[in-house]
């Protein structure tokens, strides 16, 4: 019986055995690790893996050559699985980075349409007279009527009346997509 076969036949009593065994194979079974993982520290902790799960199953070993094959096998699929669960990090990373990409195109979409909406409004409300077109800008910045009349100078009702007739004429500029607009204008604003 060789000095290593007795080694791994006392290790079931001896932790200065075990020790030798592990600064015997240590290295070894780490660059077999490192070869799958392409990652230094990963490959160390797989390593330190394998040995913390030969010393727990020590007494089931009788030959340095079964020990041997425990390890190397243990450090295997330890790296397959490092491996799969990086693949799966990696997909679950594209899938994120998918639905950020969609999520940044929908918003995109939105404030592109949101924006062209404003210029449409704009440019329809620049065509009204000019005390008009005061009231439904301040209207705009989401004053009611009370605040609208304090900030102009005028009375209540005479902004209420502009804003009736400021309505009619954005209906009439805007034509059909009158409704649109201010369906679109009212979701963003709300």
């Amino acid at each position: 019986m060789s000095v290593k076969t007795q080694v791994v036949d006392k290790m079931l009593t001896n932790r200065n055995n075990f020790k030798f065994f592990f600064q015997e194979y240590f290295e070894p079974v780490f660059q077999f690790a490192r070869k799958y993982t392409e990652d230094e520290d990963i490959a160390r902790d797989i390593a330190q893996d394998a040995f913390i799960r030969l010393y727990e199953r020590r007494a089931d070993f009788d030959a340095m050559e079964k020990a041997k094959s425990f390890v190397y096998i243990t450090a295997r699929n330890l790296c397959l699985d490092h491996l799969k669960h990086r693949k799966i990090e990696h997909q679950y990373a594209q899938i994120i980075k998918t639905e950020e990409e969609e999520a940044e195109e929908q918003f995109y979409l939105e404030e592109v349409t949101y924006q062209e909406t404003l210029r449409i409004l704009r440019a329809a409300i620049d065509q009204l007279p000019p005390q008009t077109r005061e009231v439904i800008l301040v209207s705009l910045d989401g004053k009611n009527n009370n605040e609208i009349a304090e900030t102009l100078g005028i009375s209540v009702n005479s902004v209420k009346t502009l804003k009736k007739n400021a309505y009619k004429s954005l209906r009439e500029i805007l034509g059909k997509h009158y409704l649109l607009i201010l369906l679109l204008l009212f979701e963003n604003y709300s």
